[in-house]
């Protein structure tokens, strides 16, 4: 019987696999179509002007962004399509596991709002502020838009923290317990990924993704509390 429900589980994520690869290439060709419209949109929190230095460079930073932009809009979907397979592993009921999406969903947007809104602008205007005399900034489109692709997505993953930390308490490989006695480790991995992902060196914008992946942190324990004590009952 194991052995069906491995094969089931099997079959099941190949087709997740497949209709999310057609949601994402969907997704990424209206997004090669809309791509100066988003590069506009990036643009719109800064001051700063782009340039292209070779002639494929447009077109490259193009694709670039539709395959980035179809993951980011097809999420939505592929986090549904998740969900519906692993549900029965998870063993969540119907209203917890639409919570949980709906969560998912939001937290992933939400990250990648407040990179848009804060972090972006401010790390910008910290990394230019190195210019003066005869130092000019002259940034590439291709360069900025990586830059800004690498920023939103690694603060939408990490605004998922409580999710990940959620779904490991449902499966049993983390308790509560033990992420409370070893908060002192998280904060410092928290303070090292908050330097390595943040775009500049200074506390301010250090603290502007270690706040907050703390205060997950937080949530997340208190989540899996509330989760293994409605377990028990």
């Amino acid at each position: 019987m194991e052995r069906e429900n491995i094969i089931a589980f099997l079959t099941g994520l190949r087709s997740v696999l497949l209709k999310s690869l057609v949601a994402v290439v969907i997704s990424g060709i209206v997004s090669f179509i809309f791509a100066k419209n988003i590069i506009k949109f990036l643009l719109k929190t800064t001051d700063l002007k782009v340039y292209y230095l070779s002639l494929p460079e447009v077109f490259l930073t193009t694709v670039e962004l539709a395959f980035y932009g179809g993951i980011f809009f097809a999420l939505p979907l592929i986090i549904y399509l998740a969900w519906r397979e692993l549900k029965g592993i998870l063993n969540i009921k119907p209203l917890y596991g639409c919570l949980f999406i709906i969560s998912a969903i939001v937290l992933f947007y939400g990250g990648s709002l407040f990179c848009y809104s804060f972090v972006l602008p401010s790390g910008i205007k910290f990394l230019i502020g190195y210019e003066g005399g005869a130092i000019k900034a002259m940034i590439s489109v291709e360069r900025f838009v990586s830059f800004c692709i690498a920023m939103i997505f690694a603060f939408a993953v990490t605004f998922e923290i409580p999710i990940i930390m959620l779904a490991l308490a449902k499966t049993g490989i983390v308790k509560s317990r033990t992420l409370s006695k070893t908060r002192r480790y998280a904060i410092l991995f928290i303070a090292i990924a908050a330097a390595l992902i943040t775009p500049t060196p200074d506390i301010y914008n250090m603290m502007l993704l270690g706040v907050p992946m703390y205060i997950l942190y937080e949530a997340g324990i208190l989540l899996m509390k509330m989760v293994e004590k409605r377990d028990t009952v």
